[in-house]
């Protein structure tokens, strides 16, 4: 399954969307402080028409006053309009030229309020008017200072006539106001600039981090969503290895008793064999049993023995019978731990025969907890691995042992098997389960087999250890609990 990377899945930042919005939030910001400036032009532009009344005459003072008030109330207008107006990123150019043109005719028309004042006029009043347009000026690079051409477009034409009557005047004193309303109207600027650009960043910065925080989100909403078709992949990848395990262990067990049916049908062919030839036997020779003693003895004898031979037959049936159905009971009870060893060993005895010496070890032990089939089960797997890990024709030279021994301080019974075979080397296996342990090709299911053991001694409490030596054969360990002494009453 790939790797989800976060970065991978946050699209990049769209800058002109982000330009576009920054530029309509300046727009936004200049309007917004409108209001309050025309508030000032009504009240400065009556200020001073009431200081000059004197010095102008009453036609050029009020038709001044109607002009600036005029383009105030113009200003206004536009911009009741634009907070009423349904307003796009795109919209911003034309609403910045309104303003702009606004803020000139302004402008222009503080600009002419020095010529309102009549020929011969004292340098005081000029003053005032000088210090009048230096704090609307102030003002203007305050409340424009989103959008730069609208300031401009109203300091210089209000200046610049200010400043050329005092050059006029001739003398140090208009000189030197002329020089500072030249400094002023520069640094004013310049604070102006600096403070539009850091309003400018800092609105692109809100933008930046709102468009990356709805980035985050959808990534985040999109990475969720992988993660959760990733994991429904992964559980349903995972039910379907069960259940091909499942299966695969349905086989290896239909396998284990095909191999078992073919051992037992060898052993069930043996005392019919013994039986059909003491029933010939006993047919052919009924007729003389009458005559001669002998003769009866020796048919009472093939019968006893085909009789023998038809008990061992049911037994092995029965035992059949019962294993086809150990995953169909989880019973456990107590067990008779070396009846169920013994059963177990003559099912197979005659093929461990054909390979090695079987040594018997049993010491007391008392009964198991567990299922009886179960335990024949495990132990017929076990006994048929061992077998097979020891080659034909050496049976004089290698051993198969199985042997029990218990632990009274822990209450638990152990059954050793034990073979001289030719296992791969390994230490403790008891946790990892090789497909394959033995020397055997993997399709005869050893491997398998160790796990179908694991599985029915984990069913009544049991579990198994296994220790292999490099070419001196395989120990295996089956620990059983056992039964308490009030339940063996």
């Amino acid at each position: 399954m790939a790797a989800i990377r976060v970065a991978d899945s946050v699209p990049p930042p769209d800058s002109t969307r982000i330009e576009a919005l920054v530029r309509a939030e300046q727009v936004r910001a200049l309007h917004e402080k409108l209001a309050i400036a025309q508030a000032t032009v009504f009240l400065n532009s009556f200020v001073v028409v009431l200081v000059v009344w004197e010095r102008s005459t009453p036609y050029r003072l009020l038709s001044w006053l109607a002009f600036i008030w005029l383009i105030a109330c113009a200003r206004v207008f536009a911009a009741f309009r634009y907070h009423r107006s349904t307003l796009e990123p795109g919209d911003a150019a034309r609403w910045e030229w309104t303003f702009t043109s606004g803020a000139a005719l302004n402008g222009m028309g503080w600009g002419l309020s020095p010529l309102l004042l009549a020929g011969g006029t004292p340098v005081a009043y000029l003053m005032f008017l000088a210090f009048v347009l230096a704090g609307m000026t102030a003002g203007a690079a305050l409340s424009n200072a989103s959008h730069q051409p609208a300031f401009v477009g109203f300091a210089i034409p209000a200046l610049v006539p200010v400043t050329a009557l005092f050059l006029s005047a001739g003398d140090r004193l208009g000189l030197g106001m002329a020089v500072m309303l030249v400094v002023y109207g520069s640094a004013v600027t310049a604070v102006s600039r600096s403070g539009g650009r850091a309003l400018a960043e800092a609105t692109r910065l809100r933008f930046r981090n709102a468009d990356l925080a709805e980035r985050l989100a959808t990534s985040a909403a999109e990475l969720e969503r992988r993660v959760i078709e990733r994991t429904s992949e992964l559980e349903a990848s995972v039910l379907r290895e069960r259940e091909a395990e499942r299966q695969l262990v349905n086989s290896v067990r239909l396998a284990s008793l095909g191999t078992l049916s073919a051992a037992v049908a060898h052993e069930v062919n043996s005392p019919l064999a013994s039986v059909s030839a003491n029933l010939n036997f006993v047919r052919q020779e009924f007729t003389r049993a009458a005559t001669n003693p002998d003769v009866h003895s020796a048919m009472v004898a093939a019968l006893d023995d085909a009789a023998t031979g038809l008990e061992r037959v049911k037994k092995i049936v029965r035992y059949l019978n019962d294993t086809s159905r150990v995953h169909l009971r989880a019973v456990t009870e107590p067990v008779d731990l070396h009846a169920t060893l013994d059963l177990s060993i003559g099912i197979v005895e005659r093929a461990i025969h054909a390979r090695a010496v079987l040594v018997r070890e049993y010491s007391a032990a008392p009964p198991v907890i567990a299922g009886h089939t179960c335990l024949v089960q495990v132990f017929l797997n076990l006994l048929h691995i061992t077998s097979e890990s020891i080659p034909d024709g050496g049976s004089a030279a290698h051993r198969i042992r199985v042997g029990t021994r218990s632990d009274p301080s822990t209450r638990q019974v152990a059954v050793v098997i034990e073979d001289t075979g030719c296992m791969p080397a390994g230490s403790q296996l008891e946790r990892t389960w090789p497909p394959s342990l033995t020397a055997q090709p993997f399709h005869d299911g050893n491997g398998l087999e160790l796990s179908i053991c694991k599985d029915l001694l984990a069913r009544c409490g049991g579990h198994l250890d296994v220790h292999s030596r490099d070419g001196a054969g395989t120990t295996f360990t089956v620990w059983l609990n056992a039964v308490e002494r009030e339940q063996a009453r």
